[in-house]
């Protein structure tokens, strides 16, 4: 097995960046067969696509996520990943059967660009949707916290956390200090994922990290959770 040497310090990296946007709607509770259909059309071989080998999860960010913008089904690489999406669109067709119905595909939108990842000198102001930040366990010591600053700070403590999570995953070992502002404590609601309850919060927050539109924070990101998109 192959040991990846951790990367030197530094204050950006280049990242590849591939967006597809399919023309037909969904519900974001559709991912998973979403997911599932693309899949099966490139084959379990392909391990990018589901994070797994055999019954054993890869723990990692991953490179191939699945989302919903604005109701269509899309696909957001990274990295490798761009490279891999190939494999699906070398195909003669596009249909998916999502959960027992075929459904005839085209893409909407798509692009690729090469994204500078960096630390900016002023705080960007970002929207977070989904966002699995606690589990039920967690939730429970959060909800017994005394003030809302409190409370806050925990959240913001934990987007650092998946901020750095994101950084290793596309090879930026960051060189500075990763700075998240909430301004208000944000509304939860119980969201469900497999066979758990876990509180997902939509929330707005500023940082200092420059990131590409679409791509995951958090928990299960390759399932369309912690979507981000800059809003100022």
């Amino acid at each position: 097995m192959k040991i990846m040497e951790k990367p030197e310090k530094s204050a950006s990296v280049e990242i590849k960046h591939f967006v597809a946007i399919f023309d037909f709607e969904m519900e974001r509770r559709q991912i998973p067969g979403f997911r599932g259909a693309v899949v099966k059309k490139v084959g379990e071989e392909n391990v990018l696509f589901h994070n797994h080998v055999g019954e054993q999860f890869l723990y990692g960010y991953p490179l191939i996520q699945y989302k919903t913008i604005r109701r269509n089904p899309a696909m957001i690489c990274i990295n490798q990943g761009t490279e891999d999406i190939i494999k699906f669109f070398e195909k003669v067709n596009w249909d998916l059967t999502i959960y027992g119905k075929r459904i005839e595909t085209e893409i909407r939108h798509i692009s690729f660009d090469y994204f500078q990842c960096g630390l900016s000198p002023v705080p960007i102001r970002y929207k977070i949707w989904n966002w699995f930040a606690l589990n039920e366990e967690n939730y429970a010591k959060f909800s017994a916290m005394g003030s809302d600053a409190e409370k806050i700070e925990k959240l913001r403590s934990i987007l650092v956390g998946n901020m750095l999570s994101y950084a290793k995953g596309v090879q930026w070992n960051v060189d500075g200090q990763i700075r998240v502002e909430i301004a208000r404590l944000p509304r939860h609601r119980l969201l469900s994922f497999k066979r758990y309850r876990m509180s997902g919060f939509d929330l707005e927050f500023s940082a200092n990290m420059i990131l590409p539109n679409f791509i995951g924070l958090g928990k299960s990101v390759s399932r369309g959770f912690g979507l981000i998109r800059r809003i100022g």
